[in-house]
């Protein structure tokens, strides 16, 4: 099955009321990238480390607006500190996209649980052992799961997350 455009993830954004795309780019996102740029209406803001990232979108979340954090699942363990003291520990809903670095095209596996890199094998199992609820999307069939992660970050005050398993595909 394909994976969604990065315009129907810019989509499911909007219909979640996205002010912010705050980012470290990865590469299993470029297409939801190109698509910020292009379409304009979001304010992408990057940044150069994801503690950083993680604390500016929750930063964004006192200041009114609403922000996702787009990084990859590496981007993700160099953050994790910041996850647990500003999200976790502070109790703040937070909406991280992430991608799987190292699943994507020859790794590709379809339990990333069975995965040979170990980059993929622990996303899953770090986000149970911080108590972060997450989804996958696989397909396009799965946006849905985006509505079920904004709904729980804003409902439970908790950060929830959305794993990209594979690349978001280019704009045409």
């Amino acid at each position: 099955m394909a994976m969604p455009t990065g315009e129907a993830v810019l989509n499911k954004m909007k219909e979640n009321n996205v002010t912010h795309a705050v980012t470290v780019p990865d590469w299993i996102q470029i297409g939801l990238h190109q698509a910020l740029v292009a379409d304009g209406k979001i304010e992408l803001v990057p940044f150069c480390t994801e503690d950083e990232a993680i604390t500016a979108g929750v930063g964004l979340h006192i200041g009114g607006k609403r922000a996702v954090v787009v990084v990859q699942n590496q981007g993700l363990y160099a953050g994790l500190n910041a996850l647990r003291a500003i999200g976790l520990d502070s109790g703040m809903p937070l909406v991280l996209f992430i991608g799987q670095f190292g699943r994507e095209i020859a790794e590709f596996t379809p339990d990333p649980a069975k995965s040979q890199r170990r980059v993929v094998r622990i996303l899953e199992p770090v986000l149970d052992a911080v108590e972060v609820p997450h989804w996958r999307i696989e397909s396009a069939e799965d946006l849905g799961v985006i509505d079920a992660a904004f709904d729980r970050a804003y409902r439970d005050s908790w950060p929830a997350a959305v794993i990209f398993g594979q690349n978001l595909p280019l704009q045409h």
